[in-house]
């Protein structure tokens, strides 16, 4: 990228996703200033680069230098801190979900929109190595009309952490895991019809919901189901999707979150490069045989999100997330709660009026 303008840029929050996620990104790329970085510490964390001043988030909102603040905080979080740099006149990157209700969320959208800023919701899943590789799948017809599209983010957490992230109201995996998976759907599918979903609570220590399936349904010719559990030690594969010309199976996940875990630098050769045991398998019938040809994937680039971003801010260019698909994941995750608190299908059009 060779900026027209470099961006001031300050990060409120410096936990995993500040800290190993944001922070590598942003220093790696020349239209990008990281300059100030506010956390509830009191003292400056010896892990925030020399550079960056140390703040509050008061004293961050009123720096007349300083035009973009990322928000990489708990999810409860996010809609006060995203409106209050809004109205500061910050443009605004915020981790998902964008907020937790679908109101929060709309008003966020719009706010930017009267102040003329740049509001973007991380959703760096849309980079991944493997999303990638589906979304040409999809768009070249490989596999045919899709009828059926499974995706699925499990873990093996045995033991429960109490962090924000078992807090019942606003933590646990739904709220964490499920906008990558919806946000990834919507891009793929556009907006399901309804919705339909189990949440459930499975290691009894756990305070917030650990578990979940959620299935989208779009007019009875394509079912999207999503999961997630806490309590998989060996998961099948990430994705599993069917057409009437054939099937994709993808093992492994995107390497760029581990990459810049152990200090691959993003602007490495390697950085978002997936390894050949993870390449997905493309099954179809040629000849009266079934076939499988490995299918490679591109590498995952989370820095387009920031160059899409610099473009948004310094030449009015599209924002790398469209905002009106942040807050339908918003939509969706209230629908799925709704859902499985009833235990029946919701359309979203009636979720919409709840």
């Amino acid at each position: 990228m060779t900026p027209e303008r470099v961006i001031n840029t300050a990060i409120i929050g410096y936990g995993n996703s500040g800290r190993r996620l944001h922070t590598p990104l942003i220093e790696s790329l020349n239209g990008f200033n990281l300059c100030a970085i506010a956390t509830r510490k009191t003292s400056k964390p010896n892990s925030m680069p020399s550079h960056c001043r140390h703040y509050s988030v008061d004293q961050l909102m009123t720096e007349p230098d300083i035009s973009l603040v990322i928000i990489a905080t708990p999810n409860d979080s996010h809609y006060a801190l995203a409106k209050q740099a809004l109205l500061a006149n910050k443009n605004v990157v915020v981790e998902k979900p964008i907020a937790l209700e679908s109101s929060q969320a709309r008003e966020l959208v719009e706010l930017a929109k009267q102040k003329n800023l740049v509001l973007a919701t991380f959703h760096n899943r849309l980079w991944d190595c493997d999303f990638l590789a589906i979304k040409a799948l999809v768009k070249n017809k490989k596999l045919g009309e899709i009828h059926s599209y499974a995706a699925r983010v499990d873990r093996f957490w045995p033991e429960v952490i109490d962090n924000w992230r078992n807090n019942n109201e606003y933590g646990g995996a739904t709220w964490e895991l499920a906008p990558n998976l919806i946000m990834q759907s919507l891009q793929l599918f556009g907006l399901p019809d309804s919705v339909f979903a189990d949440i459930s609570t499975q290691r009894s220590a756990a305070d917030a919901p650990d578990n979940f399936y959620i299935r989208l349904n779009y007019n009875h010719k394509l079912c999207v189901e999503l999961r997630s559990s806490s309590l998989v030690k060996h998961s099948g594969p990430r994705f599993v999707i069917h057409g009437d010309k054939g099937s994709y199976i993808k093992q492994g996940t995107d390497p760029q979150h581990h990459q810049l875990k152990i200090g691959v630098a993003p602007d490495s050769k390697k950085f978002g490069e997936e390894a050949i045991d993870d390449w997905g398998s493309i099954y179809n019938a040629e000849n009266d045989r079934d076939e499988e040809t490995l299918s490679p994937s591109p590498k995952g680039n989370y820095l387009a999100f920031y160059n899409k971003l610099h473009s948004a801010i310094t030449a009015q260019g599209p924002s790398p997330v469209d905002n009106d698909s942040s807050v339908e994941v918003v939509k969706i995750i209230e629908a799925a709660f709704l859902s499985s608190k009833k235990r029946k299908v919701i359309p979203l059009l009636v979720a919409a009026k709840i």
